[in-house]
C-alpha cells in the first residue's frame, strides 16, 4: 500500500504496521482524497448537504483514526495503530444500518470478524 500524496507520508509506516489498517486505506485513501478527508478535523461535510451520507460516515471515520495516528508521544505506535483500528470499527459497527451497500464493503475494517455464516446465524435464532 502506497499512501496517497495528500496525506502526511509520517503515517505510512503506521498505516503498514496493521494488515487491516493498511487495507482499509487502500480501499478508501482515493475517496478521501477527493473529499479532502486526509487530515484530523475533516469534518466539514457533517452539517452539509452536499454529501451523501456515506461521505459523512467516511469523514467521521477519518478524522477518528488520522487522529489516533497523529496523536502525541505519549502513545506508542502500537496503541496509536490500535486505536484507529477501533475508532473506525466502532463508527462502522455504529452507523453500518444507514450505509449503501457499497459503502459497508468498502468502510468495514473487519469483515472476518462482523459478518455471519448461515449457520452461525441459524444458531444465534434458536
Amino acid at each position: 500500500m502506497i499512501l496517497n500524496i495528500n496525506f502526511d507520508k509520517k503515517l505510512e509506516p503506521l498505516i503498514r504496521s496493521s494488515a487491516e489498517l493498511s487495507n482499509w486505506f487502500e480501499k478508501n485513501q482515493e475517496t478521501m482524497a477527493y473529499f479532502e478527508l486526509t487530515h484530523p478535523g475533516c469534518l466539514h461535510f457533517e452539517d452539509s448537504s452536499m454529501a451523501n451520507y456515506d461521505i459523512v460516515v467516511l469523514g467521521r471515520m477519518a478524522d477518528g483514526c488520522l487522529k489516533c495516528l497523529q496523536s502525541g508521544k505519549k502513545f506508542n505506535d502500537e496503541e496509536k495503530v490500535d486505536c484507529a483500528v477501533a475508532v473506525i470499527d466502532r463508527i462502522y459497527q455504529a452507523e453500518k444500518d444507514k450505509l449503501s451497500d457499497n459503502a459497508k464493503e468498502l468502510y468495514n475494517i473487519r469483515p472476518e470478524e462482523n459478518e455471519f455464516t448461515e449457520d452461525q446465524t441459524n444458531t444465534l435464532s434458536m
